[in-house]
């Protein structure tokens, strides 16, 4: 039996984060830009896959944390969809995501 896969949908800000992020490594090298995009990609396969695998981290976001990259995707559950509201590198201010899941629904 195979398992139901849950829907990735990502905010406007989430796709303004990875378009911020890649642009960045493709201006240094193309091939660790792909790595980046295949990082990222492949986060967002096993969470559909299995979202509750991840904990919650604040409310009810949960993180997922890339292998080769610092960046972590942090979604919500709503319903079969798990909704993307920041890629995120480490480094960065958490408050600015958790300013986002205080926001309206993405």
């Amino acid at each position: 039996m195979k398992k139901k896969q849950f829907k990735i949908e990502l905010s406007d800000e989430a796709e303004n984060d990875f378009d911020k992020s890649y642009q960045f490594y493709a201006n240094e090298n193309e091939k660790i830009a792909d790595s980046f995009y295949k990082q990222i990609n492949n986060g967002f396969e096993k969470i559909s896959q299995n979202p509750l695998a991840n904990s919650k981290v604040y409310k009810e976001i949960r993180k997922h944390v890339t292998k080769k990259f610092s960046f972590v995707i942090y979604y919500q559950l709503k319903d079969l969809i798990v909704q993307v509201i920041a890629i995120f590198h480490t480094s960065r201010n958490p408050s600015i995501w958790q300013e986002r899941s205080n926001k309206k629904e993405v």
